[in-house]
Formats: C-alpha cells, sequence, structure tokens
C-alpha cells in the first residue's frame, strides 16, 4: 500500500450536496438584493471569501456571515446524501490500514456537522474545514499535513476539483481526481492528478493495488 494517508475532500467527493449548497447561495443573495447566477456549480469548491467576492461585491463579508447563518438555520447539510458505494470506500480503506480524513473549504462547523449527520466520523481521524487561518484547500492541507506530521510521499488527496488537485500538488503531495462529483472532466484531465477514478469503488481499488 503506498498511500498511508488518505485526504478525502467532502463536497463532491463523499457527499452530493448541491441541493443544501445551491440553496444558500441563492437564499444569501436574494435577501441581499444581488442577482443569483444561473449556474452556481463553480462556487462548489472555493471558499466563501473568493466566491462572495465575485457575486456579492463589497458586501462580501455581510454575505459569508449571512451564508453560515442560513447554512446552520436552515440545515442545508440534510439537504444532501453520500454517494452511492462511499461507506463501503471508508470501511474498506479503514479496513487495510489507511488512515482518513477530511479536508474541506467548508466552513469548520458545518463540516463538523456534514460529517456526524451522515455517521462516518468513526472512519476518520481528522477534519479540517475553512476557519480564519486557513481557506482555500491548499491552505487547509498544508496545515492538516504540517500538525499530524504525516510524511508527504504517504499521502494523497482524493477530490472532485481542481482546487483539490492543484492544492495537493502545492503542497507536494500526489493526487486522485473523481469523476463523479461537480469537477469538470475535462479540466480534472488537465490538472495534474497521477490516478482517476470513475467511483467510490474504483478510488479504494487504485489505493490498495486491486486496479
Amino acid at each position: 500500500m503506498k498511500y498511508k494517508y488518505v485526504i478525502l475532500d467532502f463536497d463532491g467527493t463523499l457527499a452530493d450536496t448541491a441541493e443544501g449548497i445551491y440553496h444558500t447561495f441563492t437564499k444569501v443573495l436574494t435577501i441581499l438584493g444581488k442577482q443569483v447566477p444561473d449556474d452556481l456549480s463553480a462556487h462548489i469548491g472555493p471558499p466563501l471569501e473568493y466566491s462572495y467576492r465575485l457575486l456579492a461585491g463589497d458586501d462580501a463579508e455581510k454575505a459569508i456571515a449571512l451564508h453560515r447563518q442560513v447554512f446552520a438555520e436552515d440545515e442545508a447539510y440534510k439537504m444532501s446524501r453520500l454517494y452511492d458505494g462511499v461507506e463501503d470506500m471508508l470501511q474498506k480503506l479503514a479496513a487495510a490500514g489507511c488512515v482518513l480524513s477530511v479536508a474541506s473549504s467548508k466552513y469548520q462547523p458545518h463540516a463538523d456537522k456534514s460529517i456526524r449527520y451522515f455517521h462516518i466520523e468513526k472512519y476518520l481521524c481528522k477534519v479540517y474545514g475553512q476557519n480564519e487561518k486557513r481557506g482555500f484547500k491548499q491552505e487547509v492541507l498544508r496545515q492538516l499535513i504540517a500538525d499530524s506530521g504525516w510524511q508527504k510521499d504517504s499521502c494523497i488527496m482524493v477530490g472532485d476539483t481542481c482546487y483539490d488537485v492543484e492544492g495537493a500538488l502545492a503542497n507536494g503531495i500526489d493526487a486522485m481526481a473523481v469523476t463523479y462529483g461537480f469537477g469538470q472532466l475535462r479540466q480534472l484531465s488537465r490538472c495534474g492528478a497521477k490516478y482517476m477514478a470513475n467511483s467510490p469503488r474504483q478510488v479504494a481499488e487504485i489505493l490498495l493495488g486491486e486496479k
């Protein structure tokens, strides 16, 4: 087993969270009187600071605070589902001795609540989300790896967007791109991922050398 430390993205990798994310963005922008784009898919992945600078301009800070409030009050984390095969993948990797963690650009309290909602915290040693010290995936990964003292050549990032792949490469670790999430296949194929997986089952097969 080449990779002992398997770092997983959440949105678009473990769970289909589109409905809750779109609901929250739409409600926030409507409350603030901002235009709601027809397609919000580009805002699944980057931190809220990046998205709301584009969507809300000078009201970005107000939008971020409102986003966190709406997400919590409307229980947007319940508007999601684990992808088919995810729990089997987690069980298989954990049983093989992999140390599993989550690195997400989701606000830390929301990441924690989402993990608990699906009862998958038992498979994970750590969950790192966005806070005042880290936002982009590159920053989240850097702090997770440093705090844990993991050897980089034993780590791999598994995610569905170029943010995940680019964040991994910036930290000197390998990346696997999954094609069943929110990322565009054409973009993912050009990001520099070492592996590509079409399903959670295939993620486990590749990591365990079965494929």
